[in-house]
């Protein structure tokens, strides 16, 4: 059995392949030190749970010996765009030099054939992009220090992959959204900083929700993104791994639908679903915020036989309802919102 080491297999989207994989063939084991993680979203699966940093190269040394490791799937890291701004040092140190660590250690575990690789990146890295939707050829200009500690880490991936011949995908999400509560996995954040779970808390609690900027070159002023349902990503992932193990040979692709959704018309399908009303505020639009934001999925279509079947707005945010109501009797799982 093809053992993968999971890494940010707490996480939101890290633990929505756990499921996936297992009913795949593949023996998923999890490495995560829990600080922005849940146990609960791994331990459900009966999946062995690793806790650690990737900083500890020691113990991640072990790991992958004693795991006997033939693939990894790495998800740890940063992502809140507007932190990035206040601390790039963090996320450089976080999503760029661990990930190097990680990445030697593999090489180091087995030098003549290193495990196969796939790293989740981020729409980030094409920061305002010339045109959409957005290609793998699309230049990578990332304008937020989250975007540029991501290219960094697919830079580096590509030259370590080249240099000690090993398989390797990089996987861009964009918007990575909504739940799958039969496989209990969700968005659990202390603080949360996502549209559509902060619009699902704004319309159950009366709370007002607040658009950051609303003078966008768009169709109504508000940012435009691809909101990517995360089981339609999980299937991403366990294409990819299927893909590298099958022999493909390295490459990157862009995971979206191709349509996107303005903030705006987000709050209107939240309202729609929940059935209340949503109070907006117009706050400043924040340092490093592009536009828009749209995929063109074609390579992935083509290559990895993948199609989001999921990522229709209406069940996204059903979909992401449904989860939050769910999570209100599970213990621990962060924020918690009234039905």
């Amino acid at each position: 059995m093809t053992i993968v080491l999971v890494t940010g297999g707490a996480g939101y989207l890290g633990s929505s392949v756990l499921a996936p994989l297992k009913l795949a063939g593949y023996q998923p084991v999890v490495f995560d030190n829990l600080s922005h993680g849940f146990s609960q979203l791994v331990l459900q699966h009966n999946v062995p749970l690793v806790l650690g940093d990737l900083s500890d190269r020691s113990l991640l040394r072990s790991v992958l010996k004693a795991y006997r490791v033939d693939a990894i799937l790495h998800f740890a890291a940063l992502a809140n765009m507007g932190e990035s701004n206040e601390q790039p040092n963090h996320y450089y140190r976080i999503n760029t030099v661990d990930a190097l660590g990680l990445l030697e250690e593999a090489i180091a575990y087995r030098p003549q054939s290193p495990p196969a690789v796939i790293v989740s990146s981020s729409c980030a890295v094409f920061g305002i992009p010339p045109a959409l939707p957005i290609a793998e050829l699309s230049t990578r200009t990332p304008i937020n220090p989250y975007g540029r500690s991501k290219l960094a880490m697919e830079w580096m991936l590509e030259d370590l992959a080249q240099r000690y011949r090993f398989p390797a995908v990089i996987l861009r999400s964009f918007n990575a959204a909504g739940a799958d509560p039969q496989n209990g996995c969700g968005e659990c954040r202390q603080h949360e900083t996502h549209l559509i779970p902060l619009a699902i808390e704004a319309a159950l609690e009366g709370k007002p929700f607040i658009i950051h900027g609303d003078h966008f070159e768009t169709r109504d002023g508000s940012a435009i993104r691809d909101f990517t349902h995360v089981r339609d990503l999980a299937s991403a992932h366990i294409a990819a791994l299927d893909y590298l193990i099958a022999g493909g040979a390295s490459t990157d692709f862009n995971l979206g639908t191709g349509v996107g959704y303005s903030v705006r018309e987000v709050l209107n399908c939240v309202e729609r679903v929940c059935g209340r009303p949503i109070t907006v505020k117009i706050g400043r639009r924040r340092l490093g915020d592009p536009p828009a934001l749209v995929a063109d999925a074609a390579k992935a279509r083509q290559l990895l036989h993948w199609q989001p079947h999921y990522s229709d707005l209406e069940r996204i945010v059903r979909d992401a309802l449904s989860w939050e109501q769910q999570r209100q009797r599970v213990p621990g799982l962060g924020r918690l919102v009234t039905a």
